[in-house]
């Protein structure tokens, strides 16, 4: 069994393999595969063949196809890559791998382009959706019938649309948007593995959102919100990114500005949150990802390093373990790849 951690490293630039100590929590470098340009927002395809890597390459936005050596320590070898105009601050497969979504901010749109049985992101694009203007995260659903775009600001939206996996194509849900009703911001969302809840972490608002979720008719409507941030804080702060641990016990979202992770414990049968703690890391982390064993958390500010930490089983709280020096990280994503 080989657990793994991506990550994609800015100013040199290049993707790194490290490979997860179970026993530890540690990371260890495996390999790195040198890019044409800085990487940004990275995905896997469901079977863990392939990995796709928003790149910019002397002001082009690239998606650049990367074969992943599942069984050989998870090293990557690029099979081809496409301009497509665009900066995607979010990419995603839906759940067949044959289609590759992307969340654009600066665009205010949502696109999908086609993926080929080699694995490879081609072109023509399936479709280009314009949305709201920052448009921060794009994700399809269990059953890959209905596909969420999460708008920060003033758009304070998660958009709703129905996905046919068939051809590709999104169109607006009979029910557009899902607001969280108060200004949150709703910036990335993640699903509880029941397909009942899911939950968003509000970029202005500093807090997360739980929904409940009508999987026949792809509605999410709020059920309780709360702030990532110690009573009595005072500061400027926003939200990242959130991720649920597989087991669904645990979600957590990191604060840029109070510099920490919010852990929440989640009620599986109600969706309701409590607070597990808020546990300080490097200055503004951003790039978070939790192991397949739901063991650890890694996560990355601006301090050049992945920082790490262990996952209580009991409590979900987290220790901090051993960072690990990797240079300016953009985006991070584990796998398990045997």
């Amino acid at each position: 069994m080989t657990d793994v951690v991506y990550a994609a490293i800015s100013g040199e630039p290049k993707l790194s393999v490290y490979h997860i100590d179970s026993a530890s929590g540690r990371l260890g470098l495996a390999s790195e595969a040198t890019l044409s340009g800085n990487p940004g927002a990275l995905a896997t395809s469901p079977d863990l063949n392939y990995l796709y890597a928003g790149i910019n390459v002397d002001d082009r936005h690239e998606i650049h196809s990367f074969r992943i050596e599942r069984h050989s320590g998870g090293g990557l070898e690029q099979i081809g890559g496409i301009d497509i105009g665009a900066n995607p601050c979010h990419l995603s497969t839906d759940n067949t791998g044959r289609f590759l979504l992307g969340a654009y901010y600066s665009d205010g749109m949502a696109t999908v382009h086609p993926i080929g049985t080699d694995g490879v992101v081609a072109d023509p694009r399936v479709q280009r959706v314009d949305t709201a203007p920052k448009a921060h995260y794009i994700q399809t659903d269990a059953a890959n019938r209905y596909a969420f775009v999460p708008h920060v600001c003033d758009a304070n939206v998660i958009f709703q649309f129905g996905f046919d996996e068939a051809t590709g194509v999104l169109t607006p849900n009979p029910t557009p948007t899902a607001s969280p009703g108060t200004p949150e911001g709703p910036r990335h969302m993640c699903f509880h593995p029941n397909g009942r809840f899911a939950f968003s972490d509000g970029e202005q608002g500093s807090s997360v959102t739980a929904w409940s979720y009508d999987s026949d008719a792809g509605k999410l409507t709020p059920l309780q919100t709360l702030s990532t941030l110690p009573d009595g804080w005072e500061g400027d702060n926003s939200c990242s990114q959130i991720h649920i641990t597989p087991d669904g016990r645990s979600v957590y979202a990191c604060n840029r500005g109070h510099h920490s992770l919010a852990g929440f414990r989640i009620d599986a049968g109600t969706g309701a949150l409590e607070l597990i703690g808020i546990f300080a890391t490097d200055p503004v982390p951003r790039p978070l990802t939790i192991d397949p064993s739901g063991r650890y958390v890694y996560v990355a500010g601006t301090e050049n390093r992945l920082g790490a930490f262990a996952i209580d089983a009991g409590t979900g709280g987290l220790t901090p373990l051993p960072s690990c020096d990797t240079g300016p990280v953009s985006w991070v994503l584990s796998a398990r790849l045997s």
